[in-house]
Formats: structure tokens, sequence, C-alpha cells
């Protein structure tokens, strides 16, 4: 896995939306619940990466559309915020 970025949507990737619309259609598991297994897998992508040099090959995108005050922004940053502090999401 040297040299990969990972480019990753939130919505029915990272986590189940539950298949509440319009985030998306999954509706196998609880509104978001993180997948099993998809934030090892990203630790596993991810595991060259040099803790002592700043880097950033994990990426996440989305076709969210930009609403009122960056508030789609805000609530995935305190998703990843709080995967980070829980240690379930290495970077």
């Amino acid at each position: 896995a040297y040299g990969v970025k990972i480019l990753s949507d939130v919505d029915d990737t990272l986590y189940s939306s539950g298949g509440k619309f319009p985030t998306g259609c999954d509706t196998r598991f609880p509104r978001h619940m993180c997948y099993p297994g998809c934030l090892s897998l990203y630790r596993a992508l991810d595991q060259h990466r040099d803790c002592q040099t700043p880097s950033c090959n994990l990426v996440f995108v989305s076709a969210r559309p930009h609403l009122y005050k960056d508030w789609t922004e805000d609530h995935s940053y305190r998703l990843f915020q709080s995967l980070v502090a829980q240690g379930r999401m290495h970077t």
C-alpha cells in the first residue's frame, strides 16, 4: 500500500445513512453506524505513513451541496474529530 492516496465518500461508504434521503440508500445498518472494518481498512492502506512527517493519505470527498454557514462540512468534521478522539480513526 506504499504511496496510496485514499479517497472516500462519507455517507454509505464510511458510515450508513440508514436509508435516509438525500444522503444515501443503505438500510442494512443503523444510521450513522460506521461500517464494520472500514476504519481498519483505511488504517491498513495507510500503514506506511510516518507519524513524524505531516501527510494526508486519507481524503474524504462529498457530493453534498454547500449549505448555510458550512453546516454539512461542520457535521463531517465533528464526526472525524469524534472518531479520532475515540481512537477509532488513526489520522
